[in-house]
């Protein structure tokens, strides 16, 4: 299972959608999001390019 959480695109940077595994320490991009920012405050945000990448290689080699 994955989850969508907000978290900045870099160190200081604007704020983005990532993907993280359940009960994962890192995004799929390879962030550790050091705090839980509540999701209303990434509403207008975009997606992270790089997890939303690897979520789709994933996603292309599950078996339905």
């Amino acid at each position: 299972m994955y989850e969508m959480c907000v978290g900045p695109e870099k160190a200081g940077g604007a704020l983005v959608w990532h993907v993280m595994a359940k009960q994962a320490a890192a995004t799929l991009c390879g962030q550790r999001l050091r705090e839980r920012i509540e999701a209303s405050d990434g509403e207008r945000a975009r997606h992270c390019p790089d997890c939303m990448a690897s979520f789709e290689k994933l996603m292309a080699a599950t078996p339905c």
